[in-house]
């Protein structure tokens, strides 16, 4: 056209623009949530996500090695008009939004996934039995067509299930210096489990089985503390459901294990358990986008809640966004991150904040006497996700929601010290050597295993008893 500037894009900006802010775990994530996907479109009634084995006999096998990366699916395949109108395409085309509770939104996940990691791929898929093959040449980048071939019945098509198989080669010079021997392989292998098991955890426990290189992954369940019997005096967790428009939303924020002793806080500061098994849990539509959060944006030092703290590590929580239109669901384009600029996401918050009050002003309450609040905790039991909003939790742990003007929410009546005497926490350190000669001579042996804190106690009780002889 003359007198016309050119404004038409470059396939080297696209590649440049999908795959530069995405790590490579979350690409290869994104492969797994077009499988999970599959599974949900293949669903003939929908909102069916409450189903405790909504995945069950459906998988997906992930292949790594020095020269390729592979998935392969029975998840339902590609229908034919899919394929040819929108599943290549750079972009979701407006018509294609659905009415089931996927996490897709901007129909880019597959093909960023296949530029991160290498140059040429090829998908087969077997759909009603039928089966084709979508190729992405290797030199597709540096040509002017923007369509992929089709292949008909393609003899490395070799699926026997309705499912796909993305297959990918020519690896980007960096995907294969990090996957250039077996160890570096393995060690990426580690993190890319621990990255599914916090993202798919429960997804696995709805039945899906997800495998790399052969080894199955297992999930991490969300488990809370609860009293069976009556709800007063006892450990239960917040709860609290509602519905925002088309999202719908499920909280449940308690303990997870038992207060810290004394003890535990002073020998394991920054532990594993404190560090990682805390924390607030985000999921939508069955992902997980925030895993054990423990900053603001889950209301960590904000509205009168307090900054994380290891006095904290028994405090855990899951906040489930569910919806058949994941436009409107509150996470970020790489689905590993909340929006925190969502108004259900800012209502919720709310919420959260609410439930993590009342678990760190327990905490504080018994500051000083845990092995007394042991007695209630101890007792609990751990109740999984999948149960808390069950009619289990009405019978058998007295769990009810009440109707309020902005949703249902179930506060627990949680245990209280017997004692208004005033609890203070004593805690200084002192070196290795001044402790075992403390030790030494208050039991006989200085090699003793008695915790800081014990001695600690010991000598105070020691003093406070001569100080008070003479009452």
């Amino acid at each position: 056209m003359a007198n016309c500037a050119n404004g038409s894009p470059t396939k080297e900006f696209f590649v440049e623009m999908l795959t530069r802010d995405i790590e490579l775990n979350d690409a290869i994530l994104d492969l797994l949530d077009n499988c999970l996907d599959g599974v949900v479109r293949l669903s003939s009634e929908k909102n069916k996500l409450d189903d405790s084995l909504f995945y069950k006999g459906y998988m997906a096998e992930i292949q790594i090695s020095s020269n390729s990366f592979s998935i392969k699916d029975n998840c339902g395949g590609i229908p034919r008009p899919v394929a040819e109108n929108y599943a290549f395409r750079m972009g979701r085309v407006p018509t294609t939004n659905t009415d089931h509770p996927t996490i897709g939104i901007y129909g880019i996940g597959m093909k960023r996934a296949i530029f991160k990691l290498g140059k040429a791929a090829i998908v087969h898929t077997r759909f009603n039995n039928q089966k084709y093959s979508v190729r992405i040449p290797a030199d597709w980048v540096n040509s002017t067509e923007w369509d992929f071939p089709i292949e008909e019945n393609s003899v490395e098509n070799k699926l026997t299930d309705n499912g796909t198989e993305v297959i990918i080669t020519s690896l980007n010079s960096s995907i294969s210096e990090r996957w250039s021997n077996q160890s570096n392989i393995d060690s990426f292998v580690d993190d890319l489990r621990k990255a599914i098991q916090e993202s798919y955890s429960l997804i696995i426990q709805k039945g899906f089985s997800i495998k790399i290189n052969g080894s199955t992954i297992c999930a991490n369940p969300v488990e809370l503390l609860a009293t069976k019997g009556s709800s007063k005096n006892a450990i239960q967790p917040f709860m609290f459901t509602n519905k925002y428009g088309t999202v719908n939303v499920k909280l449940a924020i308690g303990f997870y294990a038992p207060m810290a002793s004394e003890n535990e806080i002073d020998d394991m500061n920054e532990s594993r358990r404190s560090s990682y098994d805390a924390g607030i849990t985000v999921v939508c539509n069955d992902r997980v986008i925030l895993y054990n959060d423990k900053t603001y944006l889950t209301g960590w030092g904000t509205a009168g809640v307090p900054n994380y703290h290891t006095q904290f590590i028994g405090i855990k929580g899951i906040v489930v966004f569910e919806s058949n239109y994941p436009q409107d669901l509150p996470m970020t384009t790489t689905k590993r991150g909340v929006d925190y600029s969502s108004s259900v996401y800012i209502a919720v918050k709310d919420k959260i904040c609410e439930g993590l009050k009342m678990f760190t002003n327990y905490t504080n309450q018994w500051k000083g006497r845990n092995e007394q609040e042991r007695a209630y905790s101890t007792t609990a039991e751990k109740v999984n996700y999948r149960d808390l909003f069950s009619e289990k939790m009405q019978k058998e742990y007295g769990v009810i929601l009440r109707n309020e003007n902005r949703g249902n929410t179930f506060r627990p009546n949680l245990p209280k010290p017997k004692t208004d005497r005033p609890f203070k926490i004593i805690r200084f350190s002192k070196s290795d050597t001044d402790i075992k000669t403390v030790i030494g001579f208050l039991y006989g042996d200085p090699e003793e295993n008695i915790p800081p804190s014990t001695v600690g106690e010991k000598c105070f009780d020691s003093i406070l008893n001569t100080a008070t002889k003479g009452e």
